[in-house]
């Protein structure tokens, strides 16, 4: 009972539980929107997500782990304030340089009427990405102070508040464009409530300085770089397949997409208190601890995700009716494909993340760009010679598989680490968290 009660007190546990409670709002407004929505409309609001996070991604990929780098090598509560009002005039800025190449490219599509049926997202493109910034500032902020709990109510509060707004407009009929609604309604009632909190950084915004700037701005590049092109692994499977195939194939894609995010939900909960332990480890200078604790870290995550990938690979088709009902049948055997590629997604994260820590980011950019290019001529080749997405399902195997090989390369090179010991160490690990829970 104690080892349970220790586990329930980690900050892992708590950022687990915050992510899976998260993850079960995503899944239910998922459920929700695709029940609701036509397939090609669900489709539609597929890829005006897709294209928006890509500047969400551009946006935290510049100050998330920078913030957490420079967060872990403070020594002084004036420093970390420097730390976090540059950070919030780089996000800011960042923010005003997006709106002008949004308005730049609504001015092309407009005059030389580049895909009609879509330009009315380019509103909603600039007004989200201004009303969103002071609840993702919070979160950014929050993760590097390891305050997991009051991240995680960052989240849940725009997630809920979300759902509950579909689900009034739904039930008046309202037409596809409410969810637009919903969503802006959800992010400005939880950036209204981070500003009341104190968490959004403005009170830091006087302690800026140009050399802290210029400081999070040339490691922040590189990490920008990797997450936009992480996301573009993801969502280029739902560019080729809208640009060639139909929305309708990208809805049906799209559903088992969602089920891996739910399967990362403990890739993502444990970086979120690794990665800080892991960057002061290496402010220290013992290598030799740095490459024990990534192994024993990664090795054991991977133990940790495989019964979810088998799980998925037996129970697909009672996983997909759950989300999406009978309409959407078609992607279970994309689930299953997905399954195959699932297992080996935490070596492939936790080897990136490495990179960063070790301040090799520009070594990072590079493995996710080997992937992404690996992906979207996999994608093309797959659907020119068999004309389904299925092939582009096969085609993930082989990008987080080239992923996980050139990372591993990388970290051999810099730190020694092992493929063959990471697994022993996380073999080991998991036997330990086992018995800590039983109390042996």
């Amino acid at each position: 009972m104690e080892g349970i009660l220790n586990l329930i007190k980690s900050k892992s546990f708590a950022s687990l539980a915050g992510n899976g409670v998260g993850a079960l709002l995503g899944i239910f407004s998922f459920a929700l929107i695709a029940r609701y929505l036509p397939e090609s409309d669900f489709g539609a609001w597929i890829l005006f997500l897709a294209t928006y996070s890509i500047f969400e991604t551009l946006r935290a990929g510049m100050i998330l782990n920078a913030l957490i780098r420079n967060f872990a090598h403070s020594s002084n509560e004036k420093e970390k304030r420097s730390i976090v009002g540059s950070a919030l005039v780089l996000s800011s800025t960042i923010t005003v340089i997006y709106l002008a190449i949004i308005g730049v490219i609504f001015f092309i599509f407009y005059e030389f009427d580049i895909l009609i049926k879509y330009q009315y997202f380019f509103g909603w493109y600039a007004i989200f990405a201004v009303v969103s910034l002071p609840h993702n500032f919070s979160s950014w902020y929050l993760n590097a102070k390891l305050e997991i709990i009051s991240m995680s109510v960052v989240k849940l509060i725009s997630q809920v508040m979300f759902i509950m707004c579909c689900a009034i407009l739904f039930y008046f009929g309202l037409p596809f464009k409410s969810v637009f609604w919903a969503y802006l309604l959800a992010q400005t009632l939880a950036s209204m409530f981070c500003i009341v909190k104190g968490w959004a950084g403005i009170s830091s915004i006087y302690y800026y300085t140009k050399n802290r700037f210029s400081q999070l701005f040339h490691f922040g590049k590189y990490s920008m770089g990797t997450l936009i092109g992480a996301n573009l692994i993801r969502n280029s499977d739902n560019y080729i397949i809208g640009g060639m195939l139909t929305n309708s194939a990208v809805a049906i894609y799209s559903i088992p997409s969602r089920v891996i995010e739910i399967i990362e939900l403990p890739i993502r909960s444990f970086a979120v208190t690794t990665l800080p332990l892991l960057a002061k480890v290496y402010a220290q200078g013992d290598k030799k601890l740095l490459k024990h604790e990534f192994e024993r870290k990664a090795g054991f995550l991977f133990l940790l995700l495989l019964p979810l990938s088998i799980g998925c690979l037996v129970f697909a088709p009672q996983i997909i009716w759950l989300i999406s009902g009978d309409k959407y049948q078609d992607s279970v055997i994309i689930l299953r494909l997905f399954s195959i590629y699932t297992a080996i997604i935490p070596l492939d994260k936790f080897s990136g993340i490495m990179l960063d820590i070790i301040n090799k980011p520009e070594m990072n950019f590079i493995k996710v760009m080997v992937m992404l290019i690996v992906n979207i001529i996999g994608d093309y080749i797959g659907i020119f010679e068999f004309g389904t997405i299925e092939a582009v399902a096969i085609v993930s195997t082989f990008t987080f598989g080239s992923g996980m090989i050139f990372g591993f390369f990388l970290l051999h090179k810099y730190l020694e680490v092992s493929f063959i010991n990471t697994l022993k160490l996380g073999l080991m690990e998991f036997k330990v968290k086992y018995n800590q829970i039983t109390n042996k």
